[in-house]
């Protein structure tokens, strides 16, 4: 194996370079404020980000949205919860 496609340098961890991972998460602070209330053994639903259940991108725009609610729900202090969205599209929070 003469050849090999792999290339090793070794470094002291202290040279480590890093970038950073994808784009910041920008989560409207009412949201975070509207979730921050939630108690145990209610739900809130917010119809405001109703999804096209027959749209193409479907999948894409709840893993978004999915994604957007956990980042609020956790900026609110809440660990253990489910994001579940309705047959109509429209997604519903509650704590575990």
């Amino acid at each position: 194996m003469a050849n090999s496609e792999w290339s090793f340098e070794e470094i002291d961890e202290t040279e480590i370079q890093s970038v950073a991972r994808g784009r910041k998460s920008n989560v409207d602070q009412a949201l975070i404020e509207g979730l921050r209330n939630l108690k145990s053994g209610k739900a809130i639903r917010i119809p405001s980000q109703k999804l096209d259940t027959k749209a193409p991108n479907y999948k894409t725009e709840k893993a978004r949205v999915s994604a957007m609610l956990r980042t609020a729900m956790r900026a609110a202090g809440h660990k253990d919860f489910a994001i579940i969205f309705t047959p109509e599209g429209v997604p519903q929070i509650k704590l575990k």
